[in-house]
This record gives C-alpha cells, sequence and structure tokens, in this order.
C-alpha cells in the first residue's frame, strides 16, 4: 500500500499526479483552499506524511499523527514546526532550501529598487493626480555603484548578491561563516563584521534564517549605526527586526526607507508601520509564482517519499533522527 500524504492547503493536480506512482497526496478542493487545525487533527491519524502549507505543526498536531514517518514544510524556513518534538519522535522534518532561491532573490531586489527609487511613492503621487516638477523634488537614490551589505550569505543571500552586482552594485557580507579568500574572490564579494557591515554600506538586506540569537538583531543599537541615507530590506523573517525600533528609526531619519516582504507578527502589522511614508510592504510572497510553488512542492515531496524509501534526503532538517 502507497504512503498518505495530508497536504494542508490545495495542491495542483499536476503534482500529485507527479508523485502518484510513489504516495498518494490529499489535499482540500481549490474553493475550499485550506484545512483547519481542527479537520487536520482529525485526518492526520490515517496519514504517513503532513504536508504543512502556511499551516503549523505544533505537539498538538505531531500527536494526532500516530503514524507520521515525515512533515515537509512548503518553504526553506521550518520554524513553524515544532522540530524538537518531531525528533523525539522519530518523524523527518523536510524543508525546500533549493527552489526558493531565485524567486526570494528577485523579490529582494524588487523591494530595494521600489523602496531607492521611490517607486512606490511615486504611483501614489501620480494617482492623486500630481506631478513632479522640481529637478530635486522628492529624489530618490540610484543602485549603481552603492554598497550592499547582505547579512546572511547562504543560497539565497549570494543569489541577491549576484543580481546587485549586475545593477552595478558593490558587494559587501557578513555570515558568522566566512568564506575561504579564494571563494570570495570568485563572487566579487567583501567580507565585513557586522557593525562595520552594518556602519559602512548603502543598504542592508537581510537573509539569515531565524533563530534565537537572531531575534531583534536590527533593533535600536543597530539600527542607530547605520548611515541616516541608508536602506533595509528584509525577506528573512520577520522576529529578526523589532518592528517598534525600525518605526522610531523610520521616523526620526535614523535610516531613510525599508523594503519588507516579512513582519514580526504577521499577518498582523503594526498601524505605526503601516502610516510610515518611506517603507515598502509585500505579505510574504518571495516565492509567490505559480511556477515556484510548483517546484517548491516537489521539493518537499521528493525529501518525503525519499524517507518513505528508507533515504536520509539532502532536505532534511533534522538530520539526527532516528527513522
Amino acid at each position: 500500500m502507497k504512503p498518505k500524504i495530508l497536504a494542508t492547503q490545495w495542491v495542483p493536480d499536476e503534482v500529485k499526479e507527479a508523485f502518484a506512482p510513489k504516495a498518494e497526496l490529499i489535499s482540500p478542493d481549490k474553493e475550499k483552499i485550506a484545512f483547519s487545525k481542527a479537520e487536520v487533527l482529525q485526518l492526520l491519524p490515517d496519514f504517513d506524511g503532513l504536508f504543512t502549507i502556511f499551516f503549523a505543526a505544533d505537539r498538538a498536531v505531531i500527536d494526532a499523527g500516530t503514524k507520521l514517518k515525515t512533515i515537509a514544510n512548503l518553504g526553506v524556513g521550518f520554524d513553524s514546526i515544532d522540530v524538537s518534538y518531531a525528533t523525539e519522535k522519530h518523524i523527518a522534518v523536510i524543508n525546500t532550501p533549493q527552489s526558493v532561491t531565485e524567486g526570494t532573490a528577485e523579490l529582494t531586489i524588487a523591494l530595494m529598487m521600489d523602496t531607492m527609487r521611490n517607486i512606490a511613492a511615486y504611483d501614489r503621487f501620480v494617482r492623486a493626480g500630481h506631478w513632479v516638477t522640481g529637478a530635486f523634488e522628492a529624489a530618490g537614490t540610484e543602485l549603481y555603484g552603492r554598497k550592499i551589505g547582505v547579512c546572511g550569505f547562504g543560497r539565497i543571500g549570494r543569489a541577491v548578491g549576484k543580481k546587485a552586482q549586475a545593477l552595478g552594485m558593490q558587494l559587501y557580507y557578513y555570515d558568522p561563516f566566512r568564506l575561504s579568500e579564494a571563494d570570495e574572490a570568485a563572487l566579487g564579494a567583501t567580507y565585513l563584521p557586522f557593525t562595520d557591515l552594518l556602519r559602512q554600506c548603502d543598504c542592508i538586506s537581510l537573509h539569515m534564517p531565524y533563530t534565537p540569537e537572531n531575534h531583534h538583531l536590527i533593533c535600536r543599537d543597530t539600527l542607530s549605526l547605520m548611515k541616516p541615507e541608508a536602506y533595509l530590506i528584509n525577506a528573512a523573517r520577520g522576529p529578526v527586526v523589532k518592528e517598534s525600533d525600525l518605526v522610531w528609526a523610520l521616523q526620526n531619519g535614523i535610516i531613510r526607507g525599508a523594503g519588507l516582504d516579512v513582519f514580526e507578527t504577521e499577518p498582523v502589522i503594526s498601524d505605526a508601520l503601516k502610516a510610515c511614508p518611506n517603507v515598502v510592504m509585500t505579505p510574504h510572497i518571495g516565492t509567490q509564482t505559480y511556477g515556484i510553488r510548483v517546484a517548491m512542492c516537489h521539493e518537499a515531496l521528493q525529501g518525503m517519499t525519499a524517507i518513505f524509501a528508507g533515504e536520509r534526503p539532502y532536505n532534511l532538517v533534522n538530520g539526527q533522527v532516528v527513522l
């Protein structure tokens, strides 16, 4: 009998058909979109795998999955899954680290260009019936020749750096695990300690994972190190930035602007942040294209079906798990 996987949101038929020889994938229909937590808890005992899509797999969910061998998340982040408890239960946790890379990097560059060149602000300006008449009125900042500081230089951070270089930006980075001199030279990237990166760069782009150590890494103290004409871009995780401190920085000219795809308590965003005219916001959609979402499903399900076959896939988050 084929293993059964429960998906918490609708999944296209093309994905189900691609994996039909290896597993039976059950999801809500397109009109329903998503199962409620109560429905997942009721259904889960009959399933060998749980594919979480915008859904938290806490202890209650894990306990309900009495047959679970694996849980996969649609995304590179896995903070919505209680990984340590899943490991105790000998459940493999899978993520999608490769398929998210280029899409997230694209959105990061889009936020950077929008924020630095005032595109959203100009859009509102024109819609209100106005026109720029002064040569220096509401002037933006060109990207060419500017220094981008990438915090977190993994797959996504490097992809952002490469795209920024194509726009003529100078690439600097910080990561706890510094690259070799040869790799830095090959990528055209210059390493800086974290505080130096904040002080020297014209745009700081965040791409680190969310960990307890990174909680509120960007706060009043670190924002105060940035240039007053600098910009902050966050396409990583919301709680990396202390939102109230970012509002303070935006309101008081500590930095010039911000572009955000993630938020500290999303989907709830503070009224104070929404009122800042110098911030551009998108609703956590770094990978929100049909092609990328299908690719993410494939990556997650490939990992899950590998677990069913007794293999340890590259996207196994809890490598220490005893299967």
